[in-house]
């Protein structure tokens, strides 16, 4: 019997989807290359956008389709609007709750190994052998108007400190060589078990003091801070341990402070870029990038050029850019009109990737000729060349051999464009 898992959106539900695979294998599935060959197929919902549930919805229909003929059975778990569940109830076997993750062999009626008492217990089957996945915290309290992680995920939920760093110490353990600490808000870790647990910025030196003393090299990451909770604490920690990567996503969503205060994010552009300069003080090679939304509800050609003026302002090296959608359940689908035409909101993207070419091409180019460490990835499918990234995760091509992944290699940067480094291993 085999199962195939489909992680939709960010790397949390990559991570729960690990948590999820185990528990499937406790009850004796083994992963499957692909659907097709799968007997349970099971979904990690997200619902950033509504583009990605309707995925679902068009997925599930063929999947009812194979069961004239075949045996499948079908899941649906992850980020899940009350609305969408009660239609996911009817189109799907089961519909798993996170929380509900560790009760998945007695919902399949299988008995194995005994289970997890609980989602963080779950020792996740990795799908890397060098890169490691780590959830700090479950759900949101900061809802902004545009999403609806708060009432998918929940009220922010803090995982135990010792539990995290037990998680750290047995993937450093394992060799890996890269992890990523993932939150919907990680700079308020802790804050919902005050006196309990460890606050972000312990948690973090905590967890910088282990990957340094490791055998191997580590890089760590986290993802994603608040603009409004970032504190000097937390850069003063990722400065001070040589593991903790000099990597910084920082979400400013629009430039324009009218449109921010619509969005509910709680801060000014002018507070969002002290806390930018302040991290590229205290961290002079910090790569840097950022989110932003395009053509969110009112959002006026001036108040767009605000955003312009932030994008050329902040000097990013990467920008996750998004056209704004309307999405159910989300406030701001309720409060406001999405007054922004489809083809503008094009053009406004395509106006800010113009502004990221220009600054991240600057940034890239003064990086030809030095020597910089890369942990190599996997080989483009493209160009028959290798793929690794720098500490910043920006992209590196370079000659060599697929023995070469899962290893850091010093690469001196022979060329750079705005998307990616072009370099040589340095002897």
């Amino acid at each position: 019997m085999k199962y195939f898992l489909h992680p939709l959106g960010c790397a949390t539900n990559k991570a729960d989807a690990e948590r999820i695979a185990t528990m499937l294998e406790t009850v004796g599935y083994s992963a499957a290359e692909s659907e097709k060959d799968a007997n349970i197929i099971g979904i990690v919902a997200c619902s950033i956008r509504q583009s990605a549930i309707d995925r679902i919805y068009g997925k599930v229909h063929n999947w009812n389709k194979r069961k004239d003929a075949e045996q499948l059975i079908t899941f649906v778990s992850g980020c899940i609007l009350p609305a969408d569940e009660k239609k996911f109830l009817k189109l799907f076997d089961l519909v798993v709750k996170l929380d509900q993750v560790p009760q998945i062999p007695q919902m399949l009626k299988e008995y194995g190994a005994v289970a997890p008492q609980n989602f963080w217990e779950i020792n996740p089957r990795r799908n890397s052998t060098f890169k490691a996945l780590i959830p700090i915290q479950n759900g949101c309290d900061k809802f902004c108007t545009y999403c609806a992680v708060p009432y998918t995920r929940g009220r922010e939920v803090s995982r135990s400190s010792a539990d995290i760093l037990a998680e750290v110490e047995r993937v450093l353990s394992e060799g890996y060589k890269q992890i990523t600490l993932l939150g919907q808000n990680v700079n308020s870790y802790g804050l919902d078990k005050p006196g309990e647990e460890l606050h972000f910025a312990q948690l973090l030196d905590a967890i910088g003091t282990l990957a340094d003393n490791a055998p191997q090299k580590v890089w760590v990451h986290y993802t994603s801070p608040h603009p409004r909770d970032m504190t000097a604490e937390v850069l003063d920690v990722q400065a001070k341990h040589p593991s903790l990567a000099n990597y910084l996503n920082l979400p400013l969503q629009s430039g324009n402070n009218d449109v921010l205060k619509r969005m509910n994010r709680r801060y000014t552009v002018e507070h969002y870029m002290e806390v930018l300069d302040m991290a590229r003080s205290k961290i002079p090679t910090m790569t840097v990038s950022t989110d932003i939304i395009v053509g969110f509800c009112g959002e006026t050609p001036e108040q767009f050029e605000k955003t312009i003026e932030a994008m050329e302002r902040g000097r990013y090296d990467l920008a996750f850019i998004a056209q704004y959608s309307p999405r159910p359940g989300a406030v701001a689908e309720k409060r406001f009109e999405d007054t922004v035409s489809k083809e503008e909101k094009v053009r406004r993207d395509k106006t800010l990737t113009e502004v990221l070419k220009r600054t991240a091409l600057e940034n890239n180019q003064r990086l030809v000729g030095k020597i910089i460490p890369v942990l190599v990835e996997n080989a483009s499918r493209k160009s028959g060349m290798m793929l690794g990234r720098s500490e910043g995760l920006k992209s590196v091509e370079f000659a060599g051999d697929e023995s070469l992944i899962g290893q850091f290699i010093d690469m001196k940067i022979t060329q750079a464009d705005s998307w990616r480094l072009y370099g040589e291993k340095y002897i």
